[in-house]
């Protein structure tokens, strides 16, 4: 049997609606309005929420160029209800036949075009969630620790996006729902960091954003703009149960190919996993007996000689989730060690302004 404990990780102007707040030095102040009908999420921007002015363009292209001007225009739109927060873009194209974009895996269509928003939940300006879409409505998401300067793809949320290419260029449309997300809880301080990304690959990979970037700036999250008026909005009951039953047989027989097979082993198993926001800031997650069954295998890789173990990705519930409290540049956290727990329990989160994991489980091999 073997016992492993890991250590806490170490904490480490645009058009249309015209930003509050700008001047120098200044972050961009936008405000989200509240939806008053309710959101199809199907591509179209003909909903209520999207006839409004733009909350904001994309002016400025920061890669390959510095903060010179866009060479398209990018209309975004930021609403919410009670359930959700949404986002919706229209994207115009000089020559859509060029648009890249392919049905494809989750958090595969990097090399398309996409756009998307990064939300500073905390506006701490240390950690981020990211959602990002194509044209024909591929979801990538990621959260980004900005303190280490790394973004986890291996997050994934529980939301809807669409899109679709037109004669202009292309739109998309999410919904995002505030059970996904991590902030502060009603009568609190409700202002969150934004950016918006537009990827533009053509001759090169152009980028462009809602704001000016200072290349020289060992950040990213403390040149955002903010986000305000999400008044009502609630994290919601971040409590989850995944009950799981496994069966199982095997049979032998004698190594002649007319002997019958023998009964030999048979059995059932009873599991449970469960996740728990304690607050906002904390979550508490749960496992016994868990049921890897159905996760993706391992790719194979042939090693000769090398001087260090071959390095295996994680792929199990259990350990993706808030895996980023334990992202270091040394990767002291190595959860693949951990093969076969008969239970495990990890508490991540946020305290002030450190990141803190607490990580226990019991290796049945």
């Amino acid at each position: 049997m073997l016992l492993a404990i890991l250590p806490i990780a170490l904490a480490g102007g645009a058009a249309g609606s015209k930003p509050e707040g700008a001047g120098r030095g200044a972050r961009p102040l936008y405000q989200a309005r509240r939806a008053e009908s309710p959101v199809a999420v199907d591509g179209r921007l003909d909903d209520a929420a999207w006839r409004q002015p733009p909350t904001f363009e994309l002016v400025y292209e920061i890669r390959p160029g510095e903060n010179t001007p866009a060479a398209v225009r990018t209309e975004g739109w930021i609403a919410f209800d009670d359930e959700h927060v949404y986002f919706a873009f229209r994207c115009q194209d000089p020559d859509p036949e060029r648009i890249r974009a392919r049905f494809t895996d989750r958090d595969s269509a990097f090399q398309d075009d996409f756009v998307g928003v990064v939300l500073d939940t905390f506006d701490d300006q240390r950690r981020a969630f990211e959602f990002f879409v194509n044209p024909l409505g591929v979801q990538m998401d990621l959260v980004q620790d900005d303190v280490n300067s790394v973004e986890d793809e291996t997050w994934d949320a529980i939301w809807q996006s669409a899109g679709r290419i037109t004669a202009e260029g292309y739109e998309v449309e999410a919904a995002i729902p505030f059970a996904s997300l991590r902030f502060r809880a009603d009568g609190e301080r409700r202002t969150w960091g934004i950016d918006a990304v537009r990827i533009w690959p053509r001759g090169d990979r152009v980028q462009l954003a809602l704001g000016p970037r200072e290349r020289g700036r060992n950040c990213y999250l403390c040149q955002a703009a903010q986000l305000d008026g999400l008044e009502g909005a609630r994290p919601g009951r971040d409590l989850e149960l995944t009950p799981t039953l496994t069966g199982s047989r095997s049979e032998t027989r004698d190594p002649f190919p007319s002997a019958p097979l023998a009964e030999s082993d048979q059995g059932t198993e009873l599991g449970l996993t469960a996740r728990w926001g304690i607050t906002p800031d904390l979550k508490l997650l749960g496992t016994y007996h868990p049921d890897f069954s159905q996760v993706e295998a391992d790719a194979a890789q042939l090693a000769v000689n090398n001087q260090f173990a071959i390095f295996y990705p994680e792929k199990r519930p259990f350990f993706l989730e808030g895996a980023d409290s334990f992202d270091t540049t040394i990767d002291a956290v190595y959860t693949r060690d951990v093969a076969d727990p008969d239970w495990g329990l990890k508490l991540t989160g946020k305290q002030g302004a450190g990141v803190l994991g607490f990580f226990l489980a019991e290796d049945a091999v």
